[in-house]
Order: structure tokens, then sequence, then C-alpha cells
């Protein structure tokens, strides 16, 4: 990556800002709307030029404090804009976490909510670091991690299935769907280990709340791993086969605990 080169992925600050802007310019259209109601007005009533005229002052004098509003804001998402893309140029970090929005009425730039992910020195670590954040145990935590190794090798960038399954646990069509929308809607980059782990444990908590308790109530010893494994398998990945494949899967993960 050269210098001038910087990747701002899917964190949503720029899409942010569009949304914005399309925002302030509903605003300045509101603002002409009632010039050219007051217009008419005048056009319409001429004979009650005293408080038409009264009325039109109004008008122009609401929509000049419209007018400075906006001028700010649009020199504040100038400034945004402008810092970010130099910060994302030096690869500083903070920059993927701030954001610009729209709220009571005001610009605001603050900082995304992030994943809450400690990075390891692999995809592997870093996945493990988050669950056992979350309070999953170590055998718990080995169920799932060999399920995600088997179908992705923990690349959060691993498509399968024709090109319809995505991610580190291979996320199908409207799974995929839905793992886009959670990060884009929580500042998480759709491409990262940190935003589809975040995913991960949400979508078992709403979507799978049998498989979530059945993996927080595991023992922690080989046959909790095995049922860990089993369990992901048969009633969250569900592939093909799913009974024998939950098998090999509690099996490879028995094995690595010995070891």
């Amino acid at each position: 990556m050269s210098d001038g080169d910087y990747s701002v992925k899917s964190y949503g600050i720029f899409d942010s800002a569009v949304t914005t802007t399309k925002k302030l310019s509903d605003l300045i259209e509101t603002g002409k709307e009632e010039i050219e109601e007051e217009k008419a007005k005048l056009l319409n009533e001429s004979v009650f030029m005293g408080p038409i005229s009264d009325s039109c002052k109004d008008a122009f004098s609401s929509l000049a404090t419209k007018i400075d509003s906006l001028t700010a804001d649009y020199s504040t998402i100038q400034s945004y804009l402008t810092e970010t893309s130099t910060t994302y140029k030096t690869g500083d970090e903070k920059a993927k976490q701030k954001i610009i929005s729209f709220s009571d009425g005001k610009l605001v730039v603050g900082t995304s909510q992030t994943s809450g992910v400690q990075t390891g020195k692999t995809n592997q670590d870093t996945i493990y670091n988050y669950l056992a954040k979350q309070g999953f145990n170590d055998a718990a935590i080995c169920g799932i991690l060999a399920n995600i190794q088997h179908e992705s090798g923990f690349s959060p960038t691993a498509l399968g299935d024709g090109g319809t399954s995505y991610g580190i646990c291979q996320w199908h069509l409207g799974r995929w769907d839905r793992l886009k929308s959670y990060c884009s809607e929580n500042n998480l980059d759709v491409d990262s280990v940190d935003g589809q782990v975040s995913y991960l444990v949400w979508e078992l908590q709403n979507n799978y709340p049998s498989v979530y308790n059945k993996l927080k109530s595991v023992p922690n010893t080989s046959q909790g791993a095995y049922d860990a494994a089993y369990e992901w398998t048969v009633n969250f990945e569900i592939p093909a086969n799913k009974e024998n494949a939950g098998q090999n899967r509690g099996n490879t993960c028995v094995q690595r605990r010995h070891h």
C-alpha cells in the first residue's frame, strides 16, 4: 500500500456523512417551500400587504437562521472528511471509529460502537479472546473453533457454496445478509474477524438461544468439548450430513484437547 492509499472498508463513516448531507438538503428544501408559500400568499392577497409583509419577513428570518446552521454543518462535514481521510492515510486506527451523524437537528462527530474484541496474534486467538470475554469456557470455545476451522480456516473473507456463503462461519444467503446489516448498523467491518465474531455471539443469543444456552452450560471437559462441537455443527452450522459432520468435528475437538 502506497503512502497515498487508504481503505475505509465498511466502517460506515462516509456512508453516514452522505446520509447526513441528504438530511441537510431536505432542510434547505423545507426552507425554500416556506418562502414559496409566503410568496404565493403575497401575490394572492396583496390587499393585506401589512400582515403578509410581516409574515414574509419572519419567513426570511427563519430561512436565514437555517442557512446559518446549514453552513456550519457543512463546514463540520468538510473538516470531518478531511481529517478522517488524512488519518486513514497515516494508518491511525482511531479514524476507523470516528463517525459523523445527525442528532436532534445538529451534526455531531463521535465514536462508533466497537466490537470489544481484543485482537490476538492470529484470527484464532482473536476469536478465542472474544468468546472467553463473553463467558464461554474452554470446552465450548474448542467446539466453536473446531467448526470455524473446518468451515473457513479462520478466514473472514472465505467464500463457499458457489459464492453464496461467507466469513468465518460461512453464513449462507439470508444469514450473510443479516451479518452485513448487523455490521453496518454497528459500524463494524463486515470483512473483519472483529465484526464477524461480534455478530456470531449476537446471532447465537437472538436467533439460536438453545445453542447458546447449551454452549454456556457444557462442562469444561473433553466430553463438554465434544458436545459443544456437535451441538454447533448440528444446530448452528447445519451442513450436509450434519450428524456425521458433528461427530467428526466433536472427535477432532477432543483430540486437540488431549494435545
